[in-house]
């Protein structure tokens, strides 16, 4: 795995760095508003089946998104007003919205598991939303680790996900190393079906805070 050091001044370079080896069909380690998570492309299938590798992930189970903007979820998902209330009140931060997939692509199909939805998310971290800007496609954004890592806990540093991944067979090609975050929960996931709002993981976005949201 090559650690790849951050700061603010050379971010541009760990971006574009970055981005090519996301073309090249490589996966990356970086930082989120909550833990540190894994990119794969979403326009190269090959990718995506070596993360899944990487994250011994069953075809069953959805893997959701990183999009760099609200108008390019509306490319891939069917967007609607519960979901672009939820987005002005929330994006960037820590809530995954999970909406019917628009898109017919095979790797979108198979990121949804065969569910028909997919969960896309706008981090609170400029890391996470350039990787998805600058490589103009959706990244994927499964935490940094493998089912049988650290009692599957999530990677809050670049040291972490290093210890997660020792003497995998399967492992990230790139780490950002972004320091150590805050530990937070995994982001908030909501599924909107038919205008009705689920919360299927509950996390730094409150029941509370959704439903105030519509109360307005």
């Amino acid at each position: 795995m090559l650690i790849l050091e951050y700061d603010k001044k050379n971010h541009s370079q760990i971006i574009k760095a970055c981005v090519s080896a996301l073309r090249q069909g490589k996966v990356v380690a970086y930082p989120t508003d909550t833990s540190y998570g894994l990119a794969a492309d979403t326009g190269n299938i090959t990718a995506i089946k070596k993360l899944y590798q990487i994250k011994q992930r069953e075809k069953v189970k959805p893997v959701h998104v990183v999009v760099p903007s609200v108008a390019y979820a509306k490319k891939i998902v069917h967007w609607n007003s519960v979901a672009s209330k939820l987005a002005k009140e929330f994006w960037p931060g820590p809530l995954t919205i999970i909406l019917p997939l628009k898109s017919k692509g095979l790797v979108f199909t198979t990121l949804s598991a065969g569910t028909g939805f997919l969960g896309v998310r706008m981090p609170n971290n400029k890391i996470a939303l350039d990787l998805s800007r600058i490589l103009k496609m959706p990244i994927t954004t499964p935490s940094a680790n493998p089912p049988s890592g650290m009692a599957g806990d999530d990677s809050y540093s670049a040291d972490e996900v290093v210890r997660q991944f020792a003497g995998k067979k399967y492992k990230p090609d790139i780490i950002i190393n972004a320091g150590s975050l805050p530990k937070r929960k995994p982001s908030t996931m909501v599924k909107i079906d038919n205008g009705q709002i689920f919360v299927l993981r509950k996390g730094p976005v409150s029941e509370k805070q959704i439903n105030k949201v519509f109360k307005k």
